[in-house]
């Protein structure tokens, strides 16, 4: 995974070529060790290709140059995904990461893996961005250190909705676990 990485990185001598918010294309190919005993690729592994292909969004658009500059980085704070069709040993694909928003403490990427015109995968990433303390960078600030952003004016309704159930069910499962050691907020 190392090398994809790597790869990805590539473009930073380009960085700042396209716009916060516009879709950017990392292309890969599937490995025999991207494989699971069916012969496909395993699940896990497109996880790592989304953060392969986040760092090349970020490479793309200046941010990761901004964001190390000040040495903070991003993290993934909750993601889904929905798999259509397998991608086999050999084939390449391409992933297209846009920017579709941020809300008051993340930044939200729609991640499309596909071959020509056929989606394979689709996923949706919260990403928070934090400082060299680990103190949460508020999006506004993040979106300030690049001056041609182009984003939705509001996160689309289901993907506002997810957050919120997240952040529900985090908030809801942390006030069961005080309660159940005695401990105190």
């Amino acid at each position: 995974m190392t090398m994809r990485w790597i790869i990805a990185m590539k473009p930073l001598r380009a960085s700042g070529r396209a716009q916060v918010g516009s879709s950017c294309e990392a292309t890969f190919r599937v490995l025999p060790s991207d494989l699971d005993i069916l012969m496909h690729m395993t699940n896990g592994r497109y996880l790592s290709i989304l953060d392969a292909a986040r760092i090349a969004y970020m490479s793309d658009t200046g941010l990761w140059r901004a964001l190390r500059s000040r040495r903070w980085h991003p993290v993934v704070v909750a993601q889904t995904i929905s798999y259509r069709r397998p991608l086999t040993v050999g084939t390449r694909y391409q992933v297209r990461s846009t920017m579709i928003g941020v809300d008051d403490r993340n930044a939200y990427f729609e991640q499309v893996f596909h071959v020509g015109d056929r989606t394979h995968a689709v996923a949706v990433v919260a990403v928070r961005y934090l400082d060299r303390a680990g103190d949460s960078v508020a999006p506004e600030r993040l979106l300030a250190l690049h001056g041609d952003v182009a984003l939705p004016g509001s996160l689309p309704g289901w993907v506002d909705a997810w957050s919120e159930a997240i952040r529900t069910q985090a908030t809801a499962e942390s006030s069961t676990t005080h309660a159940a050691t005695g401990a105190h907020a």
